[in-house]
C-alpha cells in the first residue's frame, strides 16, 4: 500500500539506440544484472516479462522481491516491491523514441518508512547508483 507521504524520483537520458532495443535490454535478465551495482544477485527472472509476473534478487544480502504491476510491450514497465528494504517502492521504466533514438525515464517513488532522514539517505545512495546504471546501459546499447 502507498503510503502517504513519499520521496519522487526521476531520471531521463537519451540513447541513441532504438526504443525496442532499449526495453529489450531493460527486460532482459542479463541487461538487469550488467546495469545493477555490485552485490545484487538476482534470484528468479519472469519468463515471459509481463505484468502480473514476479521477480527476487537481492541486494546486499537483503531480500527484494517486485511485482510488474503494469507493462506496454516496447514501451514502459513498472516493478512494484512486495518484499524489500524499502517500505514502498515503485519503480517506472518509459521508453519513448526522439530524434531517431530513444529518451529513456526512470521514475521512482518510494518510502523508507524512517521520515525524511531515512528518505534523504536513501534518495542519496540511489542517485549514487544510478549514473553508473544508466552509463553501463548506454556502453551495453553501443554508445
Amino acid at each position: 500500500m502507498r503510503p502517504r507521504r513519499t520521496t519522487k524520483l526521476r531520471y531521463t537520458t537519451r540513447f541513441a539506440a532504438p526504443p525496442e532495443e532499449v526495453f529489450a535490454l531493460c527486460v532482459s535478465r542479463s541487461g538487469f544484472e550488467a546495469a545493477m551495482p555490485p552485490g545484487v544477485r538476482v534470484h528468479s527472472w519472469p519468463a515471459p516479462f509481463r505484468e502480473g509476473a514476479a521477480m527476487s534478487f537481492s541486494l546486499a544480502g537483503l531480500p527484494w522481491e517486485a511485482l510488474i504491476d503494469a507493462y506496454e510491450e516496447g514501451r514502459s514497465f513498472t516493478d512494484l516491491q512486495t518484499r524489500g528494504p524499502f517500505r514502498y517502492f515503485r519503480h517506472t521504466h518509459l521508453c519513448e523514441p526522439e530524434s531517431g533514438g530513444t529518451r529513456y525515464s526512470d521514475h521512482l517513488e518510494f518510502s523508507t518508512g524512517l521520515g525524511p532522514a531515512g528518505d534523504l539517505a536513501a534518495a542519496t545512495a540511489i542517485r549514487i547508483a544510478f549514473g553508473p546504471r544508466l552509463s553501463t546501459m548506454r556502453a551495453l546499447l553501443g554508445g
